[in-house]
């Protein structure tokens, strides 16, 4: 589904760029932007992986998964005709998918799917004064852990395998299953999430001035989290040093609030 939306803002993109081609007839001005405040949407697809150590797990391997960005708030300041600061409020799904290889491959894998209220800020520069130019961004983001759900399946071992005649090849298999997660209550364990995530981003794309001020935009982001994912007073290896790390491709439109006069 992620490619779906992929190929998408592609076309978008194309279509935008054709349509801001200006006519061979006619060389008209590029569109102002109103300095100010500007209000809009945006959406996207997440392409999550945690990074974490597997040096000590040679049959263990870590992929990124597919999520979404649902649509949310968009607010940006224009500080001058090519420059933004950009603000967000949105929803967006980072995941976290872990598999075994090699001879185990497809006999046991998870997928954590972890949904967070994102706030992310930041400053879009845009490269030319024109109707349709590149621009790059970057900025900070904070994130709340909502909520949860694990995926995937696991080893299901049939009848009793130190039996003579046990054959392991036809009486195990791996049944799926699906559960909400819970967040950690039991503070014996040493292991507490964070919910609040801390990260940097930055990336670029195509920016289009439409008339009456509209401002469209279609770009891929990369995140990274400066926060763990849990904290752990025991010396779990597995649970230390688990950050987010994601690529988001993105598009989105605004509108002036109030144009200066």
């Amino acid at each position: 589904m992620r490619y779906t939306v992929l190929v998408m803002l592609a076309l978008l993109s194309a279509q935008v760029f054709c349509y801001g081609q200006p006519k061979r007839s006619a060389s008209p001005a590029p569109q102002k932007q109103p300095i100010g405040w500007r209000i809009g949407l945006s959406f996207g697809s997440v392409n999550n992986a945690v990074k974490m150590d597997f040096s000590d797990k040679p049959f263990w391997r870590y992929n990124y998964v597919g999520g979404w960005q649902y649509p949310g708030l968009e607010v940006h300041y224009a500080l001058a005709p090519r420059v933004l600061a950009t603000f967000g409020l949105n929803v967006l799904q980072r995941g976290q998918k872990v598999e075994t290889i090699q001879k185990l491959e497809n006999v046991y894998n998870f997928t954590l799917m972890r949904t967070y209220l994102n706030l992310p800020a930041g400053i879009a520069v845009e490269l030319f004064d024109t109707k349709l130019s590149p621009y790059v961004n970057g900025g900070i983001y904070g994130a709340y852990w909502i909520s949860g759900k694990w995926t995937g399946k696991v080893l299901r071992i049939l009848g009793n395998p130190f039996e003579e005649n046990y054959n392991n090849f036809e009486e195990i298999s791996t049944i799926a299953f699906e559960a909400p997660y819970e967040f950690s209550s039991n503070s014996n364990t040493g292991i507490k999430e964070n919910r609040v995530e801390l990260g940097i981003w930055g990336g670029g794309g195509l920016s289009y001035r439409g008339k009456s001020g509209l401002r469209m935009f279609i770009g891929v982001n990369a995140t990274g989290g400066l926060t763990h994912i849990y904290s752990t007073t025991t010396e779990i290896k597995d649970f230390q040093k688990r950050k987010n790390t994601a690529y988001i491709a993105q598009a989105g439109l605004t509108i002036p609030v109030r144009k200066n006069m």
